[in-house]
């Protein structure tokens, strides 16, 4: 059996006072009460789907009543048992009556009012919690949950989440953070190669207007315009955060090159002085980062 000791108890018995297991007075206490583990925060949603959970669970003792009830008169049918038919009855019209008002309560009781939980801080709140507990780094920032690189926003009118493009309506936050566990633990589907392409495409289309030489230029272009030009086909869903997160992915790969062996560099210092939209990202641990335009230039 093993033995777990205080330290704090130690100590103070070191100074004279009565250890941890002790009042004032000397008097034992149980260690059980002492190494109890403080339970967890649970919150409003939390609270209420436990609630609603525990009274589901009982539901299904009144649905086998009326089965049981209904058996038994129809047993009592087949032999012809005139007396057990009519108590038969009576006990199925009883059992029914009662598994209504049953429902009606449950559906009377349940008033949860979700969109008022996410739209005034508890929801956000309540999922940090539940990501801390889970060791998962979670925040928000301007309007935007990261849990990078998962980007997630909160959607009152579906009472849902949106991580990434995908609609997801499960919220309760113990829930959610499994989820988010799961995603990213997902093989990365990004690919920072075929990304490079599509921005080192879109750079030279905007270059066209500018009557320079696209390949050798080296001309800055800004990132907004180029997230822009890519979202121009209607339907397009590629929300400005979700570009600027892949910028920050691919700074990441600052030795990659396009097919025809042109590199990119961010030219935030250059560009930042005129007129250009800054776009800003949060990184794994909150610090921001900033991008303003960039350029290509092929070497060799």
């Amino acid at each position: 059996m093993s033995v777990r000791v205080s330290v704090a108890g130690i100590a103070e018995h070191d100074r004279g006072c009565p250890p941890a297991n002790h009042d004032r007075a000397g008097r034992r206490t149980p260690y059980r009460y002492i190494l109890k583990e403080r339970e967890p925060m649970v919150s409003d949603l939390e609270k209420q789907l436990l609630a609603l959970d525990a009274r589901l669970e009982a539901a299904p003792k009144i649905g086998r009543a009326v089965v049981s009830a209904i058996a038994r008169t129809r047993a009592a049918v087949k032999v012809g048992r005139i007396n057990d038919i009519t108590k038969g009855l009576n006990a199925i019209a009883q059992q029914v009556t009662e598994a209504k008002e049953a429902a009606g309560s449950l559906a009377n009781d349940w008033g949860f009012d979700a969109p008022a939980y996410m739209a005034d801080g508890r929801f956000l709140a309540d999922l940090e919690a539940a990501a801390a507990e889970k060791g998962l780094r979670l925040f928000e920032k301007n309007g935007r949950i990261y849990c990078f690189p998962v980007l997630m926003r909160i959607d009152l009118k579906e009472a849902a989440v949106k991580i990434g493009r995908t609609l997801e309506r499960r919220i309760r936050p113990s829930e959610l953070v499994r989820i988010l566990t799961v995603v990213q633990k997902r093989p990365q589907q990004f690919r920072e190669e075929r990304f490079l392409e599509l921005l080192y495409l879109a750079w030279r289309l905007l270059l066209v207007g500018t009557n320079a030489p696209a390949a050798r230029s080296g001309r800055g272009m800004s990132l907004a315009e180029i997230h822009e030009t890519l979202t121009l086909f209607p339907g397009t869903d590629y929300p400005i955060e979700e570009f600027t997160r892949d910028l920050l992915l691919l700074d990441r790969k600052p030795d990659l090159r396009t097919r025809d062996g042109s590199r990119f560099e961010f030219a935030a210092s250059t560009l930042s002085k005129g007129q250009m939209r800054r776009l800003v990202v949060y990184d794994e641990e909150g610090g921001e980062r900033t991008y303003v335009g960039v350029r290509f230039v092929k070497e060799g």
